[in-house]
């Protein structure tokens, strides 16, 4: 959705015809020069008047009637020429502080005023000589009680600024030309506290430093006073009658307004009002190329004059940054050419697409890097040459290493290192523009490295370990098996296999015999208390934390009756089994005709004399088989039968 465009000024156009010889026509047109986006309106507004006589001036070298003046009555040209080379009012401040007040007038419509004014610059001869200090200025007032008591509008600072009042500081705020110390047109819109029927106007310096001090001029100054609703406006482009308008250009447009009288005689017309629809124009500066002597630089680069289009600016880089100025990263290569977009936006919206290329040039790098091998006794070094340096008077080329590995503190500041033991080394080398870094591993060659292997590593006491000794590159072994045993050899294959009842440290050192240089490795053998860790068997321990397999579980105990009577007075009246050392019991019934009468599995799985449909069997033998689960091991399976018969309750 598109703004609406503020619009800001005003631009008087004074145009005057003689009607019934004493008619001025007055007509102010905003805006009257403006560009849009496209989309936006504008709101075009005129004030026209028709009014009596209200312009004066001071050519005949006298003040104007019913006019009133204080602080000096110089009406001539003593300070060089005005604007129509005419005598003007010169205030002088020969002991009274310079006003020049009108009579009243009726601005009870609104409107403005308009004059002619300028300062002297300061430090020039008297009469000439101007304010300097921040109250030596000038207020313009108006008052509504005949001059008893004043209103400022506006003061005009010496420093070529305006300001609500006069500060009344001593503070100096201009000691040469400003904005005011040249003949200029200023043009004041009423306050509404100034718009009545009977409003006087002066202009007023409160301080001055002296007679010939802070001098200024005034001339050509204009009232718009008049009845209200006395001029009738139609424009050119067909609205009639009307103050003002809104409009939404599609093309560059323009507009006169036309001033009438109540009787409708042409009286006067406004400048041609200019609205024009901005297109594309924005330009920039923006280099195309930025460059770098390192592979980790970073720059900063900014569009920089934006003119002929609408504020405000935008940029939107391909890195994602929206600042201005922005800072653009490299690649991380040594050469490399990265292009880096922009889009640019201006108030209207408008993109302008633009690129800059960033170019990595690093001169500095590794020639070479070599090491040589060390041994037990540190004789290795290591050397690095770069190409390609850039250097100043203050900044030669630097090399610093370090190691054995990375977090080492130990270092040179040199491009060869040597006696190193063997590991990681890193280089790190910087000229005056950039740094380059890399590493090398020095080897130890012929070095002893003691290899154990023991088998096995981890039993129960007493537990038998043998030894197989793979080191390399050693002449001499030492034994230390933790049990107390130690051993002094030559042979590699010597190695004698040990008991262990308790957990125990072997260590073995490897040596060629030159002092420092031997290898030590270690193992650890591993004694568990062994012994039977379940509960359920009767050679339970309860302090074994690893099961050796001796565990023995007690049989079954399996008793069974020959003989129930379900009859119901709660004396045998079922069939069961008692199984000790149990763990679960299937139990099947049949007749004598081999039919399955009952079955079930349990801990206790109990008969009541019933066959599976609930139906009481008849007296009689009938057979019994049964499975029971001991605690470990297979199930124990049996047999017989049993005798059912029924008592009289």
């Amino acid at each position: 959705m598109k703004k609406l465009l503020t619009l800001i000024g005003v631009f008087t156009f004074l145009n005057t015809s003689i009607f019934a010889q004493t008619t001025v026509c007055n007509i102010s047109v905003t805006p009257m020069d403006t560009t849009i986006c496209p989309g936006d309106s504008v709101f075009v507004k005129a004030i026209g008047s028709l009014t009596g006589p209200q312009s004066f001036d001071f050519n005949t070298g006298t003040l104007p009637a019913s006019w009133t003046v204080s602080g000096g009555t110089n009406f001539s040209q003593p300070c060089g020429a005005n604007s129509t080379a005419t005598n003007y009012y010169w205030a002088s401040t020969s002991g009274v502080t310079p006003q020049i007040a009108t009579p009243s007038f009726d601005v009870s419509c609104g409107g403005y005023i308009q004059f002619e004014m300028k300062y002297s610059i300061q430090g020039q001869s008297a009469p000439c000589e101007g304010p300097d200090q921040a109250h030596e200025g000038v207020s313009v007032q108006y008052s509504l009680n005949g001059g008893a008591t004043w209103v400022d509008i506006v003061y005009y600072s010496p420093g070529g600024y305006t300001l609500p009042a006069n500060p009344m500081t001593t503070a100096s705020v201009a000691s040469g030309p400003t904005a005011y110390t040249s003949w200029n047109t200023y043009t004041i819109t009423l306050p509404p506290g100034a718009v009545s029927s009977s409003t006087k106007f002066r202009w007023y310096q409160a301080v001055s430093s002296g007679g010939g001090y802070d001098a200024w001029g005034l001339d050509n100054v204009f009232i718009n006073a008049g009845p209200c609703n006395s001029a009738v406006i139609n424009w050119s482009n067909g609205l009639q009658d009307t103050t003002s308008f809104w409009t939404t250009p599609t093309q560059d447009t323009t507009f006169i307004a036309y001033v009438y009288d109540t009787l409708g005689n042409y009286v006067c017309q406004s400048d041609t009002v200019k609205i024009r629809l901005f297109t594309p124009t924005l330009t920039y500066s923006l280099v195309d190329e930025v460059f770098a002597d390192c592979r980790l630089d970073t720059t900063i680069v900014q569009v920089l004059n934006f003119a002929n289009a609408i504020a405000p600016y935008g940029t939107t880089w391909s890195t994602g940054s929206t600042t201005n100025p922005t800072n653009l990263l490299p690649s991380g290569l040594p050469q490399d050419t990265v292009m880096h977009y922009v889009d640019i936006t201006d108030g209207c919206g408008f993109h302008y697409y633009d690129s800059v290329a960033y170019i990595i040039n690093q001169t500095l790098a590794f020639d070479t890097i070599i090491s040589s091998p060390s041994s037990c006794v540190p004789i290795g070094y290591v050397s690095a040459m770069v190409s390609g340096a850039i250097t100043t008077p203050a900044h030669n080329v630097y090399y610093t290493w370090n190691g054995p590995g990375a977090g080492n503190p130990t270092s040179t500041n040199a491009s060869v290192w040597t006696d190193l033991s063997g590991g990681w080394y890193y280089i790190y080398v910087e000229d005056a523009v950039c740094n380059i870094s890399d590493s090398i591993f020095v080897e130890v060659k012929d070095a002893p490295s003691a290899i154990l292997e023991a088998t096995p590593t981890s039993g129960c006491s007493p537990l038998a370990v043998q030894f197989t000794n793979k080191s390399e590159n050693a002449t001499t072994y030492f034994w230390d098996f933790g049990n107390g045993v130690t051993l002094n050899t030559n042979s590699i294959s010597e190695a004698p296999g040990q008991t262990y009842t308790g957990t125990s440290t072997v260590q073995l050192i490897a040596s060629n015999g030159l002092p420092a240089c031997n290898d030590t490795t270690t193992v650890v053998i591993t004694i568990s208390y062994c012994g039977c860790t379940d509960p359920l068997a009767i050679n339970y321990d309860p302090f074994a934390v690893v099961n050796n397999g001796t565990c023995i579980f007690p049989e079954p105990i399996i008793t069974v009756p020959n003989v129930f009577s379900p009859n119901g007075d709660n004396t045998n009246d079922v069939f069961s089994m008692d199984v000790l050392n149990g763990t679960n019991i299937e139990l099947m019934i049949f007749n004598r005709w081999g039919d399955l009468v009952f079955s079930e599995s349990g801990i206790n799985p109990k008969w009541d004399g019933k066959t599976q449909s609930g139906k009481l069997v008849n007296e009689g033998v009938y057979f019994y088989k049964y499975y029971v689960t001991p605690y470990k091991g297979d199930k124990v399976e049996g047999h017989g039968f049993v005798h059912v018969f029924f008592t009289k309750k």
